[in-house]
Protein backbone atom coordinates (compact mmCIF):
# COMPACT_ATOMS: atom_id res chain seq x y z
CA UNK A 1 0.00 0.00 0.00
CA UNK A 2 1.18 3.22 -1.46
CA UNK A 3 2.53 6.26 1.39
CA UNK A 4 1.65 9.43 1.03
CA UNK A 5 3.53 11.04 3.25
CA UNK A 6 5.03 14.39 2.49
CA UNK A 7 2.66 14.40 -0.44
CA UNK A 8 0.20 17.65 -0.11
CA UNK A 9 -3.45 16.95 -1.17
CA UNK A 10 -5.87 19.95 -2.11
CA UNK A 11 -9.57 19.01 -2.13
CA UNK A 12 -12.51 21.16 -3.66
CA UNK A 13 -15.68 20.45 -1.73
CA UNK A 14 -14.13 18.58 0.58
CA UNK A 15 -16.37 19.80 3.90
CA UNK A 16 -18.67 16.62 3.39
CA UNK A 17 -19.94 13.71 1.15
CA UNK A 18 -17.12 12.61 -1.47
CA UNK A 19 -14.65 15.43 -1.04
CA UNK A 20 -14.78 14.49 3.04
CA UNK A 21 -14.45 10.94 2.25
CA UNK A 22 -11.54 11.82 -0.21
CA UNK A 23 -9.81 13.78 2.32
CA UNK A 24 -10.36 10.94 4.75
CA UNK A 25 -8.33 8.17 2.62
CA UNK A 26 -5.66 10.54 1.80
CA UNK A 27 -5.05 11.31 5.82
CA UNK A 28 -5.14 7.55 6.29
CA UNK A 29 -2.53 7.03 3.82
CA UNK A 30 -0.07 9.81 5.47
CA UNK A 31 -0.92 12.99 3.26
CA UNK A 32 -1.27 16.45 4.40
CA UNK A 33 -5.08 17.56 3.17
CA UNK A 34 -6.15 20.65 2.36
CA UNK A 35 -10.30 21.02 1.97
CA UNK A 36 -11.95 24.14 0.78
CA UNK A 37 -15.46 25.40 0.29
CA UNK A 38 -18.04 28.19 0.93
CA UNK A 39 -19.36 27.12 4.57
CA UNK A 40 -16.58 27.69 7.26
CA UNK A 41 -18.03 26.22 10.04
CA UNK A 42 -18.77 22.85 7.97
CA UNK A 43 -15.54 23.05 6.48
CA UNK A 44 -13.43 23.74 10.02
CA UNK A 45 -16.04 20.97 11.77
CA UNK A 46 -14.47 18.70 8.80
CA UNK A 47 -11.13 19.71 9.08
CA UNK A 48 -11.63 18.76 13.42
CA UNK A 49 -12.79 16.00 12.64
CA UNK A 50 -9.89 14.72 10.04
CA UNK A 51 -7.21 15.57 12.41
CA UNK A 52 -3.89 17.38 12.43
CA UNK A 53 -3.07 16.52 9.19
CA UNK A 54 -6.05 18.57 7.83
CA UNK A 55 -6.46 22.14 6.83
CA UNK A 56 -9.27 24.28 5.85
CA UNK A 57 -9.70 26.96 3.59
CA UNK A 58 -13.01 28.94 2.69
CA UNK A 59 -13.55 30.00 -0.31
CA UNK A 60 -16.26 29.72 -3.39
CA UNK A 61 -14.08 28.41 -5.91
CA UNK A 62 -16.83 29.50 -8.89
CA UNK A 63 -15.92 33.15 -7.97
CA UNK A 64 -13.46 34.90 -10.24
CA UNK A 65 -9.72 35.05 -8.23
CA UNK A 66 -10.51 32.69 -6.09
CA UNK A 67 -8.88 29.62 -7.84
CA UNK A 68 -5.29 31.46 -7.71
CA UNK A 69 -6.12 32.76 -4.17
CA UNK A 70 -6.81 29.34 -2.84
CA UNK A 71 -3.73 27.50 -4.75
CA UNK A 72 -1.44 30.76 -3.63
CA UNK A 73 -2.28 29.81 0.36
CA UNK A 74 -1.50 25.99 -0.40
CA UNK A 75 1.83 27.16 -1.63
CA UNK A 76 2.66 29.33 0.64
CA UNK A 77 1.76 27.24 3.67
CA UNK A 78 2.69 23.96 2.64
CA UNK A 79 5.52 25.05 -0.17
CA UNK A 80 3.83 22.10 -3.05
CA UNK A 81 1.03 20.48 -4.06
CA UNK A 82 1.07 16.91 -4.97
CA UNK A 83 -2.85 16.35 -6.11
CA UNK A 84 -5.51 18.44 -6.95
CA UNK A 85 -9.19 16.70 -6.58
CA UNK A 86 -11.70 18.66 -8.09
CA UNK A 87 -14.67 17.65 -6.66
CA UNK A 88 -16.84 20.75 -5.88
CA UNK A 89 -19.77 20.57 -7.82
CA UNK A 90 -23.41 21.55 -8.16
CA UNK A 91 -26.65 20.40 -10.32
CA UNK A 92 -30.15 20.90 -10.72
CA UNK A 93 -32.92 18.68 -11.63
CA UNK A 94 -35.71 19.58 -14.44
CA UNK A 95 -36.35 20.41 -17.64
CA UNK A 96 -34.34 22.90 -20.04
CA UNK A 97 -37.51 25.25 -20.39
CA UNK A 98 -37.74 25.33 -16.56
CA UNK A 99 -34.00 26.12 -16.34
CA UNK A 100 -33.11 30.24 -15.15
CA UNK A 101 -29.77 31.78 -16.75
CA UNK A 102 -28.72 32.31 -12.97
CA UNK A 103 -28.77 28.11 -12.62
CA UNK A 104 -27.20 27.02 -15.74
CA UNK A 105 -24.65 30.24 -15.16
CA UNK A 106 -23.87 28.73 -11.52
CA UNK A 107 -23.50 24.72 -12.54
CA UNK A 108 -20.91 26.04 -15.11
CA UNK A 109 -19.12 27.96 -13.19
CA UNK A 110 -18.79 25.78 -10.44
CA UNK A 111 -18.40 22.53 -12.57
CA UNK A 112 -16.35 23.63 -15.48
CA UNK A 113 -14.83 27.16 -14.72
CA UNK A 114 -13.65 25.90 -11.45
CA UNK A 115 -11.94 23.20 -12.40
CA UNK A 116 -10.01 24.59 -15.47
CA UNK A 117 -8.96 27.72 -13.30
CA UNK A 118 -7.32 26.02 -10.57
CA UNK A 119 -5.57 23.42 -12.66
CA UNK A 120 -4.12 26.50 -14.66
CA UNK A 121 -3.20 28.28 -11.53
CA UNK A 122 -1.77 25.09 -9.91
CA UNK A 123 0.03 23.55 -13.07
CA UNK A 124 3.55 25.14 -12.41
CA UNK A 125 3.54 23.22 -9.18
CA UNK A 126 2.06 20.39 -9.83
CA UNK A 127 5.12 20.13 -13.08
CA UNK A 128 7.53 20.87 -9.86
CA UNK A 129 5.98 17.69 -7.90
CA UNK A 130 5.29 15.60 -11.02
CA UNK A 131 1.67 15.88 -9.56
CA UNK A 132 -1.44 14.31 -10.70
CA UNK A 133 -4.92 16.15 -10.94
CA UNK A 134 -7.99 14.03 -10.52
CA UNK A 135 -11.42 15.71 -12.00
CA UNK A 136 -14.59 14.46 -10.25
CA UNK A 137 -17.28 13.86 -13.31
CA UNK A 138 -20.69 11.77 -12.96
CA UNK A 139 -22.62 8.88 -15.26
CA UNK A 140 -24.73 11.82 -16.17
CA UNK A 141 -21.96 12.61 -18.83
CA UNK A 142 -22.69 9.27 -20.47
CA UNK A 143 -26.15 8.70 -19.75
CA UNK A 144 -29.47 9.92 -21.29
CA UNK A 145 -30.83 11.37 -18.52
CA UNK A 146 -34.30 13.90 -18.88
CA UNK A 147 -33.94 16.53 -16.76
CA UNK A 148 -30.34 16.71 -16.34
CA UNK A 149 -29.06 19.05 -19.46
CA UNK A 150 -27.07 21.43 -17.85
CA UNK A 151 -25.56 19.14 -15.45
CA UNK A 152 -24.74 16.63 -17.65
CA UNK A 153 -23.35 18.60 -20.33
CA UNK A 154 -21.05 20.42 -17.70
CA UNK A 155 -19.74 17.05 -16.64
CA UNK A 156 -18.81 15.91 -20.54
CA UNK A 157 -17.15 18.96 -20.52
CA UNK A 158 -15.34 18.24 -17.76
CA UNK A 159 -14.61 14.85 -19.06
CA UNK A 160 -13.47 15.98 -22.45
CA UNK A 161 -10.90 18.71 -20.69
CA UNK A 162 -9.51 15.62 -18.67
CA UNK A 163 -8.54 14.28 -21.87
CA UNK A 164 -7.03 17.43 -23.31
CA UNK A 165 -5.13 18.22 -20.48
CA UNK A 166 -3.55 14.84 -20.22
CA UNK A 167 -2.36 15.87 -23.69
CA UNK A 168 -1.25 18.98 -23.12
CA UNK A 169 0.37 18.69 -19.36
CA UNK A 170 1.35 15.42 -20.12
CA UNK A 171 5.16 16.47 -21.22
CA UNK A 172 5.79 18.09 -17.87
CA UNK A 173 4.81 15.31 -15.94
CA UNK A 174 1.61 15.92 -14.79
CA UNK A 175 -1.35 13.45 -15.04
CA UNK A 176 -4.55 14.19 -15.64
CA UNK A 177 -8.16 11.82 -14.93
CA UNK A 178 -10.99 12.02 -13.84
CA UNK A 179 -13.46 9.40 -11.75
CA UNK A 180 -17.34 9.46 -12.80
CA UNK A 181 -19.30 8.51 -9.50
CA UNK A 182 -22.82 6.36 -10.04
CA UNK A 183 -25.53 8.32 -7.98
CA UNK A 184 -23.75 8.01 -4.16
CA UNK A 185 -25.16 8.50 -0.94
CA UNK A 186 -24.76 12.26 -0.16
CA UNK A 187 -26.06 15.54 0.48
CA UNK A 188 -26.05 16.53 -2.85
CA UNK A 189 -28.70 13.81 -3.88
CA UNK A 190 -31.46 13.76 -1.66
CA UNK A 191 -33.81 15.23 -4.19
CA UNK A 192 -33.18 11.65 -6.41
CA UNK A 193 -33.00 9.33 -2.97
CA UNK A 194 -36.61 11.29 -1.97
CA UNK A 195 -38.02 10.23 -5.60
CA UNK A 196 -38.77 6.45 -4.50
CA UNK A 197 -39.58 5.33 -8.50
CA UNK A 198 -36.52 7.20 -9.83
CA UNK A 199 -34.29 5.85 -7.02
CA UNK A 200 -35.70 2.31 -7.54
CA UNK A 201 -35.11 2.16 -11.33
CA UNK A 202 -31.33 3.37 -10.77
CA UNK A 203 -30.62 0.80 -8.25
CA UNK A 204 -32.46 -1.87 -10.64
CA UNK A 205 -30.33 -0.73 -13.67
CA UNK A 206 -26.67 -1.06 -11.49
CA UNK A 207 -25.44 -4.37 -11.22
CA UNK A 208 -23.89 -4.11 -7.90
CA UNK A 209 -27.68 -3.99 -6.56
CA UNK A 210 -27.40 -0.41 -4.16
CA UNK A 211 -26.18 2.94 -3.88
CA UNK A 212 -22.82 4.24 -3.76
CA UNK A 213 -21.01 5.42 -0.87
CA UNK A 214 -18.47 8.24 -0.77
CA UNK A 215 -15.31 5.98 0.01
CA UNK A 216 -16.26 3.86 -3.10
CA UNK A 217 -15.62 7.26 -4.84
CA UNK A 218 -12.90 7.61 -2.96
CA UNK A 219 -11.02 4.48 -3.01
CA UNK A 220 -10.89 4.93 -6.95
CA UNK A 221 -9.45 8.31 -6.24
CA UNK A 222 -6.54 7.28 -4.67
CA UNK A 223 -6.22 4.43 -6.85
CA UNK A 224 -5.45 6.98 -9.73
CA UNK A 225 -3.40 9.09 -7.17
CA UNK A 226 -0.88 6.19 -6.38
CA UNK A 227 2.07 5.75 -8.59
CA UNK A 228 1.41 2.47 -9.44
CA UNK A 229 -1.61 4.46 -11.66
CA UNK A 230 1.58 6.62 -13.06
CA UNK A 231 1.03 5.38 -16.66
CA UNK A 232 -2.89 6.10 -16.63
CA UNK A 233 -3.73 9.96 -17.73
CA UNK A 234 -6.73 11.24 -19.94
CA UNK A 235 -8.87 8.37 -18.78
CA UNK A 236 -12.21 8.87 -17.04
CA UNK A 237 -12.79 5.88 -14.40
CA UNK A 238 -16.50 4.99 -13.70
CA UNK A 239 -17.61 4.58 -9.95
CA UNK A 240 -20.77 3.41 -10.53
CA UNK A 241 -21.52 -0.39 -9.50
CA UNK A 242 -21.51 -1.26 -13.40
CA UNK A 243 -24.83 1.13 -13.75
CA UNK A 244 -23.55 1.93 -17.60
CA UNK A 245 -23.40 -1.66 -18.82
Amino acid sequence: MENFEKKVVLITGGGTGIGKATASAFIAKGATVIITGRRLAVLEQTAQELGEQSYAIAGDVSKTGEPSRIIEEVISKFGRLDVLVNNAGTGSMGSLSQTTDEVIESIYRTNVFAPLALIREATIHLAESKGTVINISSVAASAMMPGVAAYASSKAAVEHATRLLAAELGPMGIRVNAVAPGLTDTDITEEVKANEQMLGMIIAQTPMGRLGEPEDVANAVILLAESRAGWVTGQCVQASGGYLL
